[in-house]
Formats: structure tokens, sequence, C-alpha cells
């Protein structure tokens, strides 16, 4: 990932993004999709359980494909 040379910026928006993916993950429960949000925290990726699979995605990944399936 190419990171934004402001590191103010990149903190905020890491934040901003790990919020919506906390949003995301309760949004996407009715879905049937289970998202290890603590994941994120310690190893750095997310696991998401969605129809029977299981994927571990990065940061960006996870909103993406939480996004996805919100829309689905």
């Amino acid at each position: 990932m190419t990171m934004i040379p402001n590191s103010t910026l990149t903190d905020s928006f890491q934040n901003w993004l790990k919020a919506q993916i906390l949003q995301l993950s309760v949004e996407t429960l009715k879905s049937n999709a289970v998202t290890c949000t603590a994941c994120g925290e310690v190893l750095g990726t997310y696991i998401i359980d969605y129809e029977g699979d299981r994927f571990r995605l990065s940061l960006e990944q996870a909103y993406a494909f939480l996004k996805y399936i919100q829309e689905n």
C-alpha cells in the first residue's frame, strides 16, 4: 500500500477506515457475514466468514468486501 506522506493524515485515514469496518461489520450481520474486528488490531488482517467461506483480508480489502456485501 502506498502511504500518504503526511503521517497525521495517514493516521486519521487509518482510524477512519477501521471505524468504517466496525460499522460495516454490524450492518452486514444481516447478510450472515461475520467479521473478526479484533483480528485487524492484533494480526493486521480481518477474517470474514461469508456464505460458508472464510476470507483473510487486509484493512482496505476488508472495507471493500464488506461494502460489496452491504450493497448486494
